[in-house]
C-alpha cells in the first residue's frame, strides 16, 4: 500500500489521492520470489500450529487428562487449544510493535523458531498417567508459547507478501501466505493418517502421535534457513528512510503505545480489522477441529475417516484459496469476499444438516464445500484488506493486534464453544449453523465500517482493488 505525505492530524479513515513510491532498485525484492518464501515458513510454522488442532480430537484428551469422563477431558482439551488463541494476541501485540520497529523479516524468523520449538516440546512430553497433573499443565504452557509466535506469523507473512507483491497480482501472491498455512496443516493431516494407519490403535496412542511432533524439529531448521533467504519488505525500508530523514517520528518502543497508536490513527478501521476474519476463523475451526471430534465423539465413526475428511478439507481449500486469489485479481477482493458471505450464509444450515447424518463421503462433501467459500473466499481476499487498513509505519501494530484479539475472543473458542452447545442440546449440532452464520454477518459489517488507505491512484493500477467506493 501507498500513502501520502505529510499526513493531516485527524481521522484518517478516508482514501487520499497519492503518488505511489517507487524504492531504489537494490530494495525491491521479487514479489513472486517474497510471497514465496513467506508461503513455505508459514507452511512449516502452521504444520506445528496445525497438529494440536487436529490431535485435539483425536489424542490429547487421552494421553494429558485423567480418564473418566471423555467429555470433560474432550471439553479441557478444547480449552487448551483456546489458550493458545489467548496468547496469540500478547504475540501479536509486543511481536507487531517490533515489526513496525526491526522489521517484518526478523520478527518472521523469531516466531518460528519460538512455535517450532514448542511444538516439538510437546512432541516429548510425558503423559497425565505419568506425571500427572503437571502434563496439562506443561502441555498449556507449551500452547502459550506456541500463541505468542503465532500470533506474529500469519499477519506477519500477510504483511510482508502484501507490501511486495506487483499490483497486477495482489491477490493472487498475497493470498499465497495463507496458501503456506493450508499446506502446513494438510501435511500436518497426511502424516497424522500414516502413522495412524501404519500402527495400531494402542500404538499410536502410546507413541506414535508423538512423531508428527517431534519432526517439527526438522522442518522449523529448514523454515529458518528459508526465512533468512527472504527479503525485507520494499514499504518497510521506504519507511525506515523516512524515519532516518526525519519526515516520520522513529517506531514506538512501547508494544501497547504503538497498538494505541494503530487505534487512534482510524479506529473505524481496527474495529473493521478485528471483524474481518471472523467469517474465515470460524468456518475453518468448525470444519477442522470441532468437526473431528463431532464424527469421532458423538458419530463414532473411526478416526481413519475423521483425518480422511480433514485432509479433504485442507486440499481443496488450498485449491479454493488459489482460484479465489486468482478471482480477486480479475474482479475484486471485495466482490470475493462478498461471494464467500452469500455462500456461506447459504450452506450454514444443510451443512450442519448433512453432519447430522453420520454418512462419512457427504459430510466431506459438504466439509469441502462448506470450507471453500466460508474460507477459501475470505482467507484469499482478506490478505489484501487487511494491510489496506492501516499505513505502512504502524500496520503490523495495527493488523497484528486487531487479527489476533479477533482470534482470542472469536475463532479459538470456536471449537469449545460448538462442543457445549452440542453437549447442551444432546448431541444435535443445529446451533453451530448459527455459529457459522454470526460469523459471517460480523465479516459483512466489516466491510461497511472500514475504510481502507487505498488511493485513487492504486485503484487505477491494481486490479485487486476494483469495487471499493471512492471515500470524500
Amino acid at each position: 500500500m501507498t500513502s501520502e505525505r505529510p499526513r493531516p492530524p485527524h481521522d484518517q479513515s478516508a482514501t487520499t489521492l497519492a503518488v505511489p513510491r517507487t524504492p531504489a532498485p537494490d530494495t525491491v525484492p521479487s514479489g513472486a520470489r517474497t510471497a514465496v518464501a513467506a508461503g513455505v515458513g508459514t507452511a512449516i510454522e502452521w504444520y506445528d500450529y496445525g497438529l494440536y488442532t487436529i490431535a485435539a480430537g483425536l489424542v490429547i484428551a487421552k494421553v494429558f487428562f485423567p480418564a473418566g469422563n471423555d467429555q470433560v477431558a474432550l471439553l479441557a482439551t478444547f480449552g487448551a487449544f483456546a489458550v493458545g488463541f489467548i496468547a496469540r494476541p500478547v504475540g501479536g501485540i509486543v511481536l507487531g510493535a517490533a515489526s513496525d520497529r526491526f522489521g517484518r523479516r526478523p520478527v518472521l524468523i523469531f516466531s518460528l523458531l519460538l512455535v517450532g520449538g514448542a511444538t516439538t516440546t510437546i512432541g516429548l512430553l510425558p503423559t497425565y498417567a505419568s506425571i500427572g497433573i503437571w502434563a496439562p499443565l506443561l502441555l498449556m504452557a507449551m500452547r502459550v508459547a506456541q500463541g505468542f509466535g503465532a500470533g506474529a506469523e500469519m499477519a506477519g507473512a500477510i504483511t510482508i507478501a502484501n507490501e511486495s507483491a506487483d499490483s497486477h497480482r495482489k491477490s493472487f501472491l498475497s493470498s499465497l501466505a495463507m496458501g503456506g498455512a493450508t499446506l502446513g496443516v494438510l501435511t500436518a493431516a497426511v502424516l497424522f493418517a500414516v502413522v495412524s494407519a501404519a500402527l495400531s490403535a494402542d500404538a499410536f496412542l502410546s507413541y506414535g502421535w508423538r512423531i508428527p511432533f517431534v519432526m517439527s524439529a526438522v522442518f522449523t531448521v529448514v523454515g529458518i534457513l528459508l526465512r533468512r533467504t527472504m527479503r525485507e519488505s520494499p514499504e518497510f525500508v521506504e519507511v525506515q528512510h523516512e524515519r532516518d530523514r526525519g519526515e516520520l517520528a522513529q517506531a514506538q518502543r512501547n508494544p501497547l503505545v504503538a497498538m494505541a497508536n494503530a487505534v487512534k490513527a482510524s479506529p473505524r478501521n481496527w474495529i473493521a480489522g478485528f471483524l474481518v476474519p471472523s467469517g474465515l476463523n470460524v468456518t475453518s475451526y468448525v470444519t477442522s477441529a470441532f468437526a473431528i471430534s463431532y464424527v469421532t465423539s458423538e458419530l463414532d465413526l473411526p478416526r481413519s475417516q475423521a483425518l480422511l475428511m480433514t485432509v479433504a478439507v485442507f486440499g481443496s481449500g488450498f485449491i479454493g484459496l488459489l482460484i479465489f486469489g486468482r478471482l480477486g485479481d480479475a474482479i475484486g477482493v471485495r466482490r470475493v469476499i462478498f461471494i464467500g458471505i452469500a455462500g456461506s450464509l447459504a450452506l450454514a444450515l444443510p451443512y450442519v444438516a448433512i453432519l447430522k447424518t453420520g454418512l462419512i463421503v457427504p459430510i466431506i462433501v459438504a466439509s469441502i464445500v462448506m470450507n471453500f467459500f466460508g474460507w477459501a473466499a475470505g482467507a484469499a481476499a482478506h490478505t489484501v484488506i487487511m494491510p489496506g487498513l492501516f499505513r505502512a509505519e504502524y500496520r503490523s501494530s495495527g493488523l497484528f493486534s486487531s487479527r489476533e484479539l479477533q482470534g482470542a475472543l472469536i475463532a479459538g473458542p470456536t471449537p469449545l464453544i460448538a462442543s457445549l452447545l452440542v453437549g447442551l442440546s444432546d448431541g444435535e449440532p443445529w446451533l453451530v449453523a448459527a455459529v457459522l452464520a454470526v460469523a459471517q454477518l460480523m465479516t459483512l459489517a466489516a466491510m461497511f465500517i472500514g475504510r481502507p488507505f487505498f488511493t485513487a491512484e492504486e485503484r487505477a493500477v491494481t486490479p485487486a482493488l476494483q469495487g471499493f467506493p471512492s471515500n470524500p
